[in-house]
């Protein structure tokens, strides 16, 4: 799975819920800019933030590394 494709999926989902980055990364505990690396495909996403991520987007976890 490539991050970028999972970076791309975790942006879509938060588009289409309205949440700003700026919110979507507060309510992780990381900075806006992580968050956009993420989104970015530029760090790889620990799994345990990966399962965070998708609590909060309320999308289930294979939907998010679905490429």
């Amino acid at each position: 799975m490539k991050n970028y494709s999972i970076g791309a999926n975790i942006r879509k989902y938060r588009s289409m819920l309205g949440k700003k980055q700026e919110v979507l990364a507060a309510e992780l505990g990381i900075s806006r800019v992580m968050l956009s690396r993420y989104e970015n495909g530029h760090v790889n996403i620990k799994f345990n933030t990966l399962k965070h991520i998708s609590l909060l987007l309320c999308v289930n976890i294979e939907l998010l590394i679905k490429e």
